[in-house]
């Protein structure tokens, strides 16, 4: 059940607001953050914006984007703020700064993931749709806020990239009537494309290839895995946070693979991306949460320590050393 109310009371009765996405924001946690941002504004209200890692630079296009900031810029104490607003963290960690995480203000919590933990004051989450936000879209229908083509833009942008352009099994209805009503605000889906998936310099095009290049097939072809490892990212040189953005989603086209698994070198961290389709009958979620992580059936993910070796056969494992 969505909690519109207590959200607008949770809302109209602090000032101080202290939003943010989880680390290396998306179209979808990014936009809708920004378009709350937009919606507080005509109401006296202040809003500080953060993600750790900032903004890739394929959602820079976005109105508001650089108030975004990558570090926190003050305590998250009630000295400078009343409350937070998280955007698609299915865990309160998620938002990746110690600081939120070990805070005691109250908390908004907005997502759509089936695992979220319920851990906000007041839980805005519905898994049903399709994004955070088409969920964002209805709590503004809710308020009765005035639409205008920022807030089109940043909650279309959401939309559009959660469903794999429309066209992932969790496009629903609402969601096709929603991203029409946005767009008679002006918000463009071609210009939206073309900032999201089409602008990819030769670097980013060296880096999918070596991801090609390192792809197997594995149980009689039925999972397609890849990986990107610190020395492939050495080699290719300068990579931002978002160049393999799609390229699991692309790697899950092989025909006759029952799910995709992308594991790439982050630092200390290795990150999955899983994805399959509904035809396929397979829960990438329940793999992803093995490994401490979550998601959604057809797309989840997760994060662990350790670093992807080579070994002298060609094959990869993780040393969590």
């Amino acid at each position: 059940m969505n909690n519109f109310e207590q959200a607008k009371k949770f809302i109209t009765d602090k000032n101080r607001f202290l939003m943010a996405s989880h680390a290396r924001t998306d179209g979808d946690d990014g936009g809708s953050m920004l378009a709350m941002s937009i919606i507080l504004e005509p109401m006296n209200k202040q809003a500080t914006l953060v993600a750790d890692g900032g903004v890739p630079s394929g959602l820079q296009f976005l109105p508001r984007q650089n108030l975004i900031l990558s570090e926190l810029p003050n305590p998250v104490t009630n000295e400078f703020y009343d409350g937070v607003i998280l955007f698609g963290c299915g865990k309160k960690t998620r938002a990746g700064f110690d600081a939120i995480i070990n805070s005691t203000l109250p908390i908004l919590n907005i997502d759509h993931h089936p695992d979220n933990q319920m851990y906000g004051t007041v839980n805005l989450v519905d898994a049903q749709k399709s994004s955070v936000a088409e969920l964002v879209y209805d709590f503004f229908k809710y308020l009765d806020i005035k639409f205008n083509s920022d807030i089109a833009k940043c909650l279309l942008t959401g939309m559009f990239t959660d469903t794999g352009s429309f066209m992932h099994s969790n496009t629903q209805p609402s969601t096709l009537i929603a991203a029409g009503e946005l767009m008679k605000y002006g918000a463009r889906i071609d210009k939206i494309y073309e900032s999201t998936y089409q602008s990819k310099d030769l670097n980013s095009l060296k880096a999918w290839a070596k991801a090609i290049e390192n792809t197997r097939l594995l149980n009689d072809d039925k999972v397609a895995i890849s990986v990107v490892t610190q020395e492939d990212l050495d080699q290719l040189g300068e990579v931002s946070n978002d160049t393999f953005e799609g390229f699991v989603e692309t790697l899950n086209k092989i025909p006759g693979i029952k799910f995709a698994l992308f594991l790439r070198q982050d630092g200390n961290q290795v990150k999955g991306s899983l994805r399959s389709e509904e035809n396929k009958n397979m829960d990438v979620s329940f793999l992803a949460n093995l490994f401490g992580g979550g998601g959604h059936k057809l797309a989840s993910g997760f994060e662990i320590p350790g670093k992807i070796i080579k070994q002298e056969d060609g094959s990869w494992k993780i040393d969590e050393k």
